[in-house]
């Protein structure tokens, strides 16, 4: 479905392909399946091999970063936006998404994702959105995309949050029950 914008991208193809042959349908995939599926690849990407995040962007490909109620300069290309991941500090972390929006565009796919994020070796989740275009390689093939557009922003630069830690804080187990008192013997009393 995604593919470096210089590469053939095979992946839809295949996918369609195999979809059909399953079926025995061809299956028209939806906005919201290739959103999620550009999702799960890119956060993965990000996770096990940052060095792949750069095939998903063009060489007019861009990346604002949000910080602190300023932004910086666009940045442009493949390999600078590579460059600015690294700088965030995002390769090997992890992504938690809790909300993703797709919306079909003339010119692609317009996603929002909202969750946490823990850069590697971190154990604090960085609430932060991301909003994605995903452009279209080409106008004959609907199934071929590559990341046109990426805006990137921690919540918590702008609101002032606690970042949420990945693991609860220490916590005191609960007090156990303790077992009931034997019942107290009434004495007798003789006269």
């Amino acid at each position: 479905l995604i593919a470096g914008h210089t590469e053939t991208p095979p992946s839809a193809r295949l996918l369609k392909q195999k979809m059909s042959a399953d079926t025995g349908v061809e299956i028209e995939l939806t906005s919201d399946f290739i959103a999620n599926n550009f999702v799960e690849q890119y956060y993965a990407a990000i996770h096990k091999d940052p060095e792949l995040v750069r095939k998903f962007y063009g060489a007019d490909s861009v990346m604002t970063h949000l910080e602190t109620s300023s932004k910086e300069e666009p940045i442009l290309g493949a390999d600078l936006i590579h460059e600015k991941i690294v700088s965030l500090g995002l390769q090997g972390g992890l992504a938690c998404i809790q909300h993703l929006v797709a919306q079909s565009s003339a010119e692609g796919i317009v996603i929002m994702v909202v969750g946490t994020f823990a850069r590697a070796n971190e154990s604090v989740c960085h609430p932060f959105r991301q909003t994605f275009i995903l452009g279209k390689m080409s106008p004959d093939d609907s199934y071929a995309f590559y990341l046109r557009n990426n805006i990137f922003a921690f919540d918590d630069a702008f609101h002032g949050e606690a970042p949420q830690h990945t693991q609860p804080p220490h916590q005191h187990p609960p007090p156990q029950p303790q077992p009931p008192a034997p019942p107290q013997q009434q004495q007798q009393h003789h006269h």
